[in-house]
């Protein structure tokens, strides 16, 4: 979640604002970031994957699936960003 707030601040443009939504769905906790900014151009992620930035790959994605939880990105040009995270509830309890 911090790594996401942290890249709407860096990436998002000026003004762009976060929103967090966190719920208790039953066996998980999921929690929504979602921006306003300017959103990712599509093939940006895999373009700084491939100059060695592994920012969203590993501080987000990665860290989720090591709780063994996900993490589903939305994004478009524009459109702002949205992470869905989730993190099941024995992860959560540890």
């Amino acid at each position: 979640m911090r790594n996401a707030l942290d890249n709407t601040a860096l990436h998002a443009g000026e003004g762009a604002r976060s929103y967090l939504l966190l719920e208790d769905v039953g066996d998980a906790v999921l929690v929504t970031v979602r921006d306003d900014g300017t959103g990712i151009a599509p093939g940006r992620l895999d373009a700084a994957r491939a100059e060695g930035r592994l920012g969203v790959s590993e501080s987000i994605v990665g860290r989720m699936r090591a709780l063994g939880g996900s993490a589903e990105l939305t994004t478009d040009v524009g459109g702002g960003v949205e992470w869905e995270l989730s993190v099941p509830r024995a992860a959560h309890e540890l």
